[in-house]
């Protein structure tokens, strides 16, 4: 079985327990998907997700394995590396 990718909320609690103060303004809350349904009606700009709301995706990194002969990070690491450069590069602001 392909592991899963990771909710969101559980995305901004480990950036937010990694970074500490940089990652302030990182949600760590999640927003009921019939509220974002609804929501949509009215913001053009949150029609797009509405598809795919409720739907946990299947990841692998099983051919690029294969095929390149490459290693994916470990999730937790590759967030955390990612929020780093954020902060680094200042788009993540407090």
């Amino acid at each position: 079985m392909l592991p899963t990718a990771l909710p969101m909320k559980q995305i901004g609690a480990i950036l937010k327990a990694q970074l500490g103060d940089a990652a302030n303004r990182v949600p760590t809350r999640s927003i009921p998907d019939t509220v974002v349904r609804i929501a949509a009606v009215f913001r053009r700009e949150l029609r797009p997700i509405v598809p795919v709301l409720g739907y946990a995706k299947k990841v692998s990194s099983d051919r690029a394995r294969k095929v390149l002969g490459w290693t994916a990070r470990d999730a937790e690491e590759a967030i955390v590396a990612s929020g780093e450069s954020m902060v680094a590069k200042g788009l993540l602001k407090n």
